[in-house]
């Protein structure tokens, strides 16, 4: 219902304009008839006054324009209000097999369906974007009640470039890779690394920054729970505290309404440079007095993490810092993530879990065909005194994932996508490996 509703709301804003600009004549149509006209008509007809305001009429399409510029764009013509449309359909092919399971299991579902709604309103440093998802739909499958979600609803008053406040629902500003638009990732999905460590959208209010070409920062607060990749809204019952900053070098640094407000040379893409640019990132993040209880919802990475290790209740502390360079053929991006676990509830010793991950990506034709590879590797703390209990825990995982992307709009809106990846998983007490391989094949649209 929510999909429809948008649609008609555009129909109805477009519609009108085609209607009109269809029936407008050329002004040699309109002496067909009757080419004689007195010299008072003239005289009155030649009055400038008079002249503007037959010449402009007012009707709503005299104030709107629309065009194409990487989506459906809407904005009228003194500058205060614009709306850009963009559609992102992913449609993926995988085949999973587990060295725990006798066959190879096969899907083809849509990866991600995205609704992108960005502008701004009333002025034109009050900027918003508005995205609904509806993500892993599976052909043939009926519902799963889950519905559309609100990926980001928020607004960013940049009256100030150097300082400026977003509040809404956007993503915490910590790990690189979840800042990264899935529209542009380098592989097919993100890693083991991201799986772990990051902490998805969050409610909340932030202050960002732009400080000459150099440096980008910002800083959130978050109260409702996270929604993506960490926690279940259910399990969760604390504030969260983030803050990045950024240091770039070799290109313009300009605002861009995304995930982390850099754009210019330093726009959040792992490739396609124009100039060879390096970013330098470090982040911080507190989060206060989780508490955890297990349910049969999917609980994300963080709370499976509590579970595992017995705690009820705790401080969560996690730091980041990655690199980045790109030039016009090559990338290769790396990255540092750290979590210290201290039980108030629960558990033993505060448990400390570190994650590292490193991808590159070379252009082998221009902005048409790229090979990339990327390793990531999770170690886990389980020296003695962290876990009371008894089980095996998992000691590490590694990823060793390849691929090859054809841009068939050498840009990261049509795109073919192929990767290859191998993620193995170690457990103390002795317990046996647990290996997996993973193809993947997707098709993405974005317009």
């Amino acid at each position: 219902m929510k999909i429809l509703l948008i649609i008609l709301i555009l129909a109805s804003i477009w519609l009108p304009v085609s209607l009109v600009n269809s029936q407008e004549q050329s002004p040699e149509t309109y002496n067909t008839g009757n080419t004689t006209k007195t010299s008072s008509e003239d005289d009155h007809r030649s009055h400038p006054v008079i002249e503007k305001a037959v010449s402009t009429p007012k009707g709503i399409y005299n104030f709107f324009r629309s065009h194409y510029d990487g989506g459906l764009v809407f904005e009228t013509k003194n500058g205060n209000f614009r709306l850009r449309y963009r559609t992102l359909i992913q449609y993926q092919f995988s085949a999973t097999n587990n060295d725990n399971n006798s066959g190879t299991d096969t899907e083809l579902f849509f990866r991600r369906i995205r609704l992108n709604f960005q502008g701004h309103a009333f002025r034109p440093w009050l900027h918003y974007r508005l995205q609904f998802s509806r993500d892993n739909v599976r052909l043939g499958q009926v519902t799963d009640g889950s519905g559309v979600d609100i990926n980001d609803f928020y607004i960013d008053a940049v009256r100030f470039i150097k300082i400026f406040p977003r509040v809404g629902k956007f993503n915490v500003p910590f790990n690189r890779e979840q800042l990264n638009p899935g529209s542009a990732l380098l592989l097919v999905e993100r890693s083991i690394v991201n799986s772990e460590f990051s902490y998805g959208r969050k409610i909340g209010a932030a202050l960002y920054g732009l400080l000459g070409d150099h440096v980008a920062y910002g800083g959130a607060v978050f109260i409702s729970p996270t929604f993506e990749d960490a926690t279940d809204a259910s399990t969760i019952n604390s504030e969260v505290f983030a803050g990045r900053i950024q240091l770039n070098f070799g290109g313009k640094l300009e605002y861009a309404n995304g995930h982390f407000p850099t754009g210019g040379d330093y726009a959040l893409v792992p490739n396609f440079a124009n100039v060879p640019t390096f970013v330098s990132g470090m982040a911080l993040l507190y989060f206060p007095s989780l508490s955890v209880q297990e349910n049969d919802g999917d609980s994300g990475a963080l709370v499976e993490r509590f579970i595992e290790l017995g705690i009820e209740k705790g401080n969560v502390t996690s730091v980041t810092a990655d690199v980045s360079y790109k030039q016009p053929s090559f990338n290769i991006e790396a990255a540092y993530i750290g979590r210290w676990i201290d039980p108030e509830i629960g558990g033993g010793a505060t448990v400390y879990d570190q994650g590292f991950r490193i991808q590159t990506g070379l252009f082998l034709m221009p902005d048409l065909i790229e090979i990339a590879g990327r390793w990531a590797f999770i170690s886990y703390d389980t020296s003695p005194g962290v876990s009371v209990m008894q089980d095996s825990l998992m000691d590490n995982s590694s990823e060793l994932t390849s691929g090859i992307n054809y841009y068939i709009s050498k840009s990261n809106s049509w795109k073919l996508q192929l990767s290859y990846s191998f993620i193995s998983d170690t457990f103390t007490q002795g317990a046996p490996n647990e290996d997996q391989k993973t193809l993947r094949l997707q098709m993405q649209v974005q317009f």
